[in-house]
């Protein structure tokens, strides 16, 4: 059974061994990762973000057993798991699989994972007009043209991630 968990800032290596030693074997795990670049200096610096924060995707077939829950709710890194995951569980396979087909071959979600069919703004993520918002003119398949308030500008969507607004 899938379970949502929300771990400590840098203790996840900390959680995994904390799983390790209750469960025995190690949980299979799902993190959703973005990877795109940030001007730091006047240069392009490559950044990775998780999609979700500290939240986690956590597998393990002991998940069922309530009495492993109340184990497992005070583990060493570990801040809390959502409740009512046991009637989300078609929710939570679809959301991975959606994360799953829009993922590069190097496992980071790709722009195409945001969909923009009704869109109207738009906040820049990356690039040179990072946290900077635009309204869409004119989108389609591979590209949109967003206006910044004198001209028009013309992007493609692989190149840039953004965030509807």
């Amino acid at each position: 059974m899938w379970i949502i968990i929300n771990f400590k800032t840098n203790q996840f290596d900390i959680l995994k061994q904390e799983f390790k030693k209750k469960l025995k074997i190690e949980p299979n795990f799902f993190f959703p990762k973005l990877k795109f670049q940030k001007i730091k200096k006047n240069k392009l610096v490559p950044y990775i973000s998780p999609l979700l924060g500290n939240y986690i995707f956590c597998f393990h077939p002991k998940f069922n057993n309530e009495n492993m829950l109340e184990n497992i709710n005070y583990l060493k890194g570990l801040k809390f798991f959502l409740k009512g995951f046991k009637i989300y569980q078609t929710d939570i396979l679809n959301f991975m699989d959606r994360c799953k087909k829009h993922e590069d071959e190097n496992g980071f979600i790709k722009q195409t994972f945001f969909n923009f069919t009704t869109v109207e703004k738009i906040k820049f993520l990356s690039g040179p007009f990072t946290n900077m918002i635009f309204k869409i003119i004119k989108q389609n398949k591979n590209s949109f043209e967003v206006f910044t308030g004198k001209i028009n500008i013309s992007f493609p969507t692989k190149r840039y991630l953004f965030e509807v607004v």
